[in-house]
């Protein structure tokens, strides 16, 4: 099959769609607007929805290798009781660099034949097949793919976005060192409306994520304001204190929905399509699931139509992760929006929550992406034993 594919943006998205549709046969192109790659975020959640794709990628050990596997993911409030605990020791839960997630999807793209080009601005996408670059060309092709991010040029040259909200919180991502007693637990503490998660990532590297309102401004400031964050979380001093600039970057949440991913002979994927807040480590989880499913269905499509591909890739893919990016943004919002006076009733909610046999798999059922899982005979809460 030699039908091009080109794709704008070369993030994880992007690279996932790239070497997913070469794995396919297609000829690929990837613009990148920036003059080198490279990837920010710190750290990363990968769970078994990614592993699904890293497996057909041949990329699982590689990241098994350089990451972390998680055996427990608690939750810890205001007076360090803990609200959640869940054995995921039998689940392939492994925090990881994000850097070096990107770097193997790029890796793997080169390998399979994938072009990337860089310095290459996408300024809009023709629903004809086509992407439109700030030097007035355009590039033609089978199929053309949105992976261009938060602010897609892409999307909004086809007038998909329905509405882009900024939440009302954002995240300040870091490394630290790893302390030589990590054990290998992703903790969430919570402090009112502030919460700080810690999980190793690597050898050497422990990833943490510091959430606060926008509004507080002392919350939101890069470099970290140590002092502020060490008085809501005495307890995790040390960690504060190791925080270094050149290791640390806050973005504010957000959400994207769409009318429709797709248009004519364009689909859009990852933030571009469905940008969410990262309290389920999904954002770019469901990516890559989509760019997987997007190169199948095209692959597999009758008569070579690609429009009635993309149509029934929409169809199959877009439930599950709508109802992803709807669970993680209640998260967010009742996170910061929780009245200061009632903090002691919300621990009581989500540990009634992760307890109950109905909402709480559900709950972990689009934690993990809508994937489902079968349950571990034996499987159960441990706490700091």
């Amino acid at each position: 099959m030699s039908k091009r594919v080109i794709i704008a943006g070369a993030g994880i998205a992007g690279l996932a769609a790239a070497a997913s549709f070469r794995t396919f046969g297609f000829d690929v192109d990837v613009y990148e607007q920036s003059s080198e790659l490279r990837e920010i975020g710190a750290g990363i959640y990968i769970k078994e929805n990614i592993f699904d794709v890293l497996d057909q990628l041949d990329l699982t050990d590689r990241i098994m290798a350089g990451g972390v596997r998680m055996k427990a993911a608690r939750i810890v409030d205001e007076d360090q009781m803990l609200v959640t605990s869940r054995d995921v020791s039998q689940e392939r839960l492994v925090v990881a660099l994000r850097s070096d997630l990107h770097n193997a999807l790029r890796d793997k793209a080169l390998e399979l034949g994938a072009r990337i080009h860089t310095d290459r601005r996408v300024v809009g996408a023709d629903p004809k097949g086509a992407l439109l670059f700030a030097d007035g060309t355009r590039e033609e092709a089978f199929l053309v793919i949105g992976a261009d991010g938060l602010h897609s040029r892409v999307r909004d040259s086809l007038d998909l976005a329905r509405y882009k909200i900024g939440l009302g919180d954002g995240a300040t991502r870091v490394l630290v060192p790893r302390r030589e007693d990590e054990r290998p637990y992703s903790t969430e503490h919570w402090s009112g409306q502030l919460r700080v998660g810690i999980a190793p990532c690597s050898a050497d590297y422990t990833y943490m994520f510091i959430i606060g309102p926008e509004k507080e401004r002392r919350a939101t400031r890069v470099p970290l304001d140590k002092s502020y964050w060490k008085r809501h979380f005495p307890h995790l001093a040390e960690y504060f204190d190791a925080v270094t600039p050149e290791l640390s970057v806050h973005h504010r949440h957000q959400f994207v929905h769409c009318d429709s991913w797709v248009k004519g002979r364009v689909a859009i994927i990852g933030d571009a399509a469905h940008a969410q807040p990262p309290n389920f480590g999904q954002g770019a989880g469901v990516a890559i699931s989509a760019a997987w499913e997007l190169a199948e269905c095209v692959a597999y499509a009758e008569d070579d139509d690609v429009r009635d591909a993309l149509e029934d890739w929409e169809t199959s893919s877009r439930p599950r992760i709508n109802m992803v990016q709807r669970m993680t943004t209640a998260y967010d919002i009742l996170s910061y929006k929780w009245p200061r006076p009632l903090v002691s009733l919300r621990s009581k909610l989500f540990s009634a929550v992760a307890q109950s046999p109905t909402f709480g798999k559900r709950w972990e059922f689009y934690w993990r992406g809508g994937r489902v899982e079968p349950r571990v005979p034996g499987n159960r809460a441990i706490g700091d034993e």
